[in-house]
């Protein structure tokens, strides 16, 4: 009886503890799925996130309107934001100074006070040169923290922890740039406030640094030329998986930290090949968007009677909803072609200025028009910019390192250029040359970007200065 009993206990309560197992089980995994991100999250990313809300999200809404709604200058918001693109081109300056004098920390730091006082400084020095000298060290001293930032990873962390720590980090800026834009629209009826808080804000990344950037002391032994290490082990088409929405200029702080002109030696010997033409392609959709991305808060007001308001928050939810689509082209690359995908999404930008160009011919709402338009123009980004890093890695015929060098410096020069173009053009054809522009650069891109799909390219003999490493 008592066998019996105990049988019929065994029986009674083995779904029970199996149901509990399994349920404890699930949870174990749930804990363990939500503790992963923190092995790889620093407290001082945090800093990161609010370089990116202030630099990608409030400057680019609020610099524009501020420039115009004070001077009612046009052509001076070109000069401005131009100044601002050049001092972003400073990236390599930071990154080499950080590894030959060590100064990681002072440079982290300094980037902030630096933009810290660009912003202060402003409201009280609304002319063209104090302003174009105050947004270049703006653009320097963002570009400094990002330099830095990705190089406290990938110095001071083992190899293999380098693509969650960066795509952790540059998630985080993404973030930021997301709540900033949200940010800007409080901002716009009171142009020095904003920047004053903008400022206080940065107050906060200071001690974050203070917090948790690492010390001269657990530097690895092994790393000798990060520069050169860190282009040729990345794994730059896993890195493009991971969010950096577009930002003024046509998006040129997306790589800043990650800007080598070093590959420019290599330009002579790739003009002739595919990735030539791709460079090519990517230098002329650069040109186009730069002076859009430079003005786009002051045109969608002026010309497009949309608020600036609704212009934050409209690229905040597309930019939010950016973020996702990167996994989205990934998988399209990999299944249709990177070429194609490439292709498609030059398509999509090219409805979407399309859109802001004809509304100004036809009798049509430019308001909502206009908004489709910019949406479209935003979310054709994660798949610009995923096809674009793989086309990189597959067609260079030189090292990966040389070739994303390439890749960046086109980008960045074009920016520059395009954006400081965009005033004579605005001040003397008026808001239809930023929509005109952007369809020409486009257009070439996408003209030049056909039969990029046919394989890897075949690798340029290495020479000794390059077999060290690009």
């Amino acid at each position: 009886m008592t066998s019996m009993n105990h049988g019929e206990a065994v029986v009674m309560t083995s779904p029970k503890g199996s149901n509990h197992h399994d349920l404890h089980q699930r949870m174990e995994r749930l804990r363990a799925t939500l503790r992963e991100p923190g092995r790889w999250i620093s407290p001082w990313f945090g800093a990161y996130a609010l370089l990116g809300a202030i630099s990608s999200g409030i400057l680019p809404i609020l610099l524009p309107l501020m420039i115009v709604g004070l001077t009612q200058h046009l052509s001076w918001v070109a000069y401005v934001m131009g100044g601002y693109n050049l001092g972003l081109l400073s990236s390599p300056l930071w990154g080499s100074l950080a590894d030959r004098r060590h100064a990681h920390r002072a440079l982290f730091f300094g980037g902030f006070l630096v933009l810290m006082g660009a912003l202060v400084a402003m409201p009280f020095l609304p002319q063209i040169l104090p302003w174009t000298a105050l947004s270049f060290l703006a653009g320097a001293g963002t570009a400094a923290v990002a330099t830095v930032a990705t190089l406290f990873v990938v110095e001071f962390h083992p190899q293999n922890e380098w693509e969650p720590r960066i795509g952790w980090l540059q998630t985080f800026n993404g973030g930021g740039q997301v709540a900033g834009l949200l940010l800007a629209g409080i901002f716009v009826s009171n142009f020095r406030l904003g920047l004053y808080c903008s400022a206080a804000a940065l107050l906060p990344a200071l001690w974050l640094g203070a917090r948790g950037l690492p010390v001269a002391a657990q530097r690895h032994a092994w790393v000798a030329e990060i520069g050169t290490r860190m282009r040729r082990d990345l794994d730059w088409r896993f890195l493009a998986a991971f969010g950096r929405t577009e930002l003024q200029g046509g998006g040129l702080l997306r790589f800043s930290h990650h800007l080598s002109l070093q590959g420019l030696r290599h330009l002579g010997s790739v003009l002739h090949t595919r990735f030539g033409r791709f460079l090519f392609s990517w230098f002329a959709l650069s040109f186009g968007v730069a002076a859009f991305f430079a003005y786009f808060p002051v045109a969608l007001q002026k010309a497009y009677s949309v608020a600036p308001a609704l212009t934050s928050l409209t690229y905040a939810v597309a930019a939010a909803i950016a973020l996702v689509l990167y996994t989205v082209g990934g998988q399209l690359s990999g299944r249709y072609g990177a070429g194609r995908v490439y292709r498609w999404a030059l398509l999509v930008r090219l409805l979407g200025f399309a859109m802001l160009f004809v509304v100004f011919f036809l009798p049509i709402s430019k308001t909502l028009v206009g908004l489709a338009g910019f949406v479209c123009i935003i979310m054709a980004w994660p798949l610009l910019s995923i096809a674009g890093t793989d086309l990189t890695a597959r067609l260079t015929p030189v090292s990966q390192g040389a070739g994303m060098g390439l890749f960046n410096a086109a980008a960045a020069v074009a920016t520059v250029i395009g954006t400081f173009l965009g005033g004579p053009l605005v001040q003397f054809l008026g808001y239809p040359a930023l929509s005109g522009l952007a369809l020409l650069g486009i257009g070439l891109a996408w003209l030049s970007a056909h039969g990029l799909d046919t394989g890897m390219a075949a690798p340029i003999p290495a020479t000794p200065s390059s077999a060290m490493g690009d």
